[in-house]
């Protein structure tokens, strides 16, 4: 098969043969140019993915902080509420047991509290110590910092596969500029099969590029 191309090859005039060879590096060519500007955005695409990625993290984060430090500032309250609240219990100032049941532990205490209260932890030596081990008690904010937390875990992930995705959009183009150097030198050399070692190269490159492109992860928004 091969000797039947070369002789075929042979048989044809120089003018002919220069056609040949600049249709085919004008198809790897364009081919090339356009596989290059398509790695190129792609690229572009995914740093600015990888930027909002890292943008929101940053922001669950610096929100989850702030989530932590009310939480922090909400149970030292109903520490200290609970502890005054208590001594007024033993003193069996039952008035000032009630307004700090009413007015002073916040809502989200109260449950665990009044849960605490009905297991008779003056009797009851199975009851815990304190409401603060009671399933009942709850901290909401405590609660949204964790997941503002793993929300902003989950975004720095994104945003570094993000980079990743990018980085190898990079490489797609390294190829594919090979492939227009191969392609560029086709007409600088005289010899027919100098010409078809750097047309193959090109082709080789251009085929391994492609493939390992359609292998990533693609991103479509303006």
């Amino acid at each position: 098969m091969s000797d039947k191309l070369n002789r075929g090859w042979r048989d044809l005039d120089q003018a002919e043969r220069e056609r040949l060879l600049d249709l085919a590096s004008t198809i790897i060519l364009s081919v090339a140019v356009v596989l290059t500007a398509f790695s190129a955005w792609q690229s572009t695409l995914w740093n600015g993915e990888q930027a909002q990625a890292y943008a929101r993290a940053s922001s669950a984060r610096t929100q989850s902080n702030a989530a932590l430090i009310t939480a922090t500032n909400q149970k030292n309250y109903d520490a200290t509420s609970f502890a005054n609240g208590i001594v007024e219990f033993f003193r069996g100032d039952q008035a000032a047991v009630e307004f700090f049941r009413q007015r002073l532990f916040r809502d989200e205490f109260k449950p665990a509290v009044e849960a605490w209260l009905a297991l008779d932890p003056e009797n009851n030596p199975d009851a815990p110590e304190t409401p603060f081990e009671m399933p009942e008690y709850r901290n909401a904010k405590e609660e949204e910092s964790k997941a503002l937390s793993a929300q902003a875990e989950e975004e720095l992930a994104y945003g570094d596969e993000a980079n990743q995705h990018g980085d190898n959009y990079v490489l797609v183009t390294v190829f594919f500029a090979a492939v227009l150097f191969f392609t560029g030198i086709v007409t600088k050399f005289k010899s027919d099969s100098i010409r078809f070692a750097s047309l193959a190269m090109a082709s080789v490159a251009l085929i391994g590029a492609t493939v390992f492109m359609l292998t990533l992860p693609r991103l479509f928004q303006a």
